[in-house]
């Protein structure tokens, strides 16, 4: 029976490629990193120089404790315990993104609550060459070990940041020159009408929900992604990498 994921710490993420990517971009994270015996002789090999490398301490365990670690999720066998992730405020954000005329992306997301959808839409917003990924403080899901993993470590790379009220931040994103899309079934025009500005922010709502009312009407506009079946909606996580992607062959 698999076990609740609520009781897995946030210091620990799991997984080859995302604990590769800690030890690889962000080494002074890692504090130690522990390996199943049954991992593939090139994977410990890799993993052992890159600790050493790093000065990292690592461990051979039985897989019973990195299931128990995990919560039975599928570590690959190998989980490595890290510091807390670095999340952005949005001023520091706004200090750092490049200044208008540059082409610029950002992804926000309206309280996302899977950390399967939120590690999905990071990995997609790094992929397509978005700048950062805005997340609420309260009410929405918060990086945790599940996020890393989903993300392929694109988490540890893409600046996230933590923002209050969603409203407010579109407007501090439109005082940066930034034009806002609402990703929306009941928006006027479809996401593919016409190119995205250059830089442009997409507003992603939570499942099932979509975007709040008040969200929704502080965007500059509203765009929805037409569909020929009839499901109704897409994931959260599908419908911010269609938008994203959109920007980019938009871009060129």
């Amino acid at each position: 029976m698999r076990e609740d994921n609520k009781s897995v710490s946030e210091d620990i993420c799991w997984g080859r490629n995302p604990v590769m990517s800690l030890l690889e971009d962000t080494p002074d994270r890692c504090t130690k990193v522990v390996m199943g015996k049954n991992v593939q002789p090139h994977i410990r090999t890799k993993v052992t120089e890159l600790c050493r490398s790093a000065g990292v301490t690592f461990q051979n365990v039985e897989n019973s404790v990195l299931d128990r670690l995990t919560g039975r999720e599928n570590h690959q066998g190998i989980a490595a315990y890290m510091a807390p992730m670095r999340l952005w405020d949005a001023d520091e954000l706004m200090g750092v993104i490049p200044p208008a005329p540059a082409p610029v992306m950002i992804l926000l997301c309206d309280h996302i609550q899977d950390p399967h959808n939120l590690g999905a839409v990071i990995r997609s917003a790094e992929a397509a060459g978005a700048s950062a990924v805005m997340i609420p403080k309260r009410g929405g899901c918060l990086p945790t070990g599940t996020v890393l993993k989903t993300s392929a470590g694109a988490a540890l790379r893409l600046p996230v940041a933590k923002v209050g009220n969603i409203s407010q931040t579109v407007k501090l994103l439109q005082e940066h020159g930034f034009w806002v899309v609402g990703l929306a079934m009941e928006g006027r025009e479809t996401l593919f009408k016409a190119d995205m500005p250059p830089r442009t922010v997409f507003v992603v709502g939570a499942e099932g929900e979509g975007l709040s009312s008040l969200v929704a009407k502080s965007c500059d506009e509203l765009r929805f992604i037409p569909m020929q079946g009839t499901t109704g909606s897409l994931n959260a996580s599908v419908a911010a990498s269609i938008a994203m992607f959109e920007w980019t062959r938009s871009a060129k």
